[in-house]
């Protein structure tokens, strides 16, 4: 079993420090730590945020959830894994959406004073910070980006080229599972699976379980024009 400076070495924030950096930085670190239970409530939106959240194990699962009570995954986040970052210093700084846990999870929450002073005391500890933060922000934008695109059909065909460019081939590896990708693409499961079907029985994609083949990325293309 992984000790807790051997988990934290696979954080963003903290990458690049070895196990005894680690072990001394957190002999100086004020944080606590948290079980949970599988569908657990951690944060509720509109809660305050004021501390960072660092998933030791387990997942957690970033949620948006409207008044109709269907629930949209925005992420879902694993061991080494942070959330709350993105509002911690915002002026206003509350959970813009539910944080539960989908499986028995560990949190570890650092409040925003000791952040601040990783910050100072460490450039590279800021550095990796801001670095997330950016991230989160490009992810938001390929979010919006999608949605914008109407269809469900040009959604699909969106992501999945898109997936083909950082995947290099045309054989793609789908990074969640069914669920999560209706819910990024905001549709039903089983719309998504008959739009999938759809497009493999007009020759356009091959699938076998979470591999998706494109046969056709011309038509594919054309679907976008």
């Amino acid at each position: 079993m992984k000790t807790i400076p051997e988990i934290l070495r696979g954080c963003l924030f903290f990458s690049g420090k070895s196990t005894s950096e680690m072990t001394m930085l957190l002999e100086h670190l004020v944080y606590s730590i948290k079980d949970y239970r599988k569908n657990e409530l951690i944060a509720s939106e509109g809660d305050p945020a004021e501390r960072v959240g660092i998933v030791l194990c387990g997942s957690v699962e970033v949620q948006k959830i409207h008044p109709t009570g269907k629930n949209v995954t925005i992420a879902q986040i694993s061991e080494g894994q942070t959330f709350g970052e993105a509002v911690l210093f915002s002026k206003e700084n509350v959970f813009p959406a539910t944080v539960m846990a989908i499986d028995s999870s560990k949190v570890m929450f650092i409040n925003k004073r000791e952040m601040l002073r990783l910050f100072t005391s460490d450039a590279d500890i800021l550095s990796r910070y801001m670095e997330n933060i950016s991230d989160r922000l490009l992810l938001l934008n390929r979010k919006i980006e999608i949605l914008s695109l109407g269809t469900l059909r040009r959604r699909i065909v969106f992501d999945l080229l898109k997936l083909a460019v950082k995947q290099h081939s045309d054989t793609i590896n789908l990074p969640y599972n069914k669920r999560v990708w209706a819910e990024h693409l905001n549709t039903a499961r089983p719309s998504l699976s008959r739009e999938i079907c759809c497009l493999r029985d007009e020759g356009l994609i091959d699938f076998t379980g979470n591999k998706i083949t494109i046969l056709n990325r011309e038509a594919l293309e054309g679907i976008l024009r």
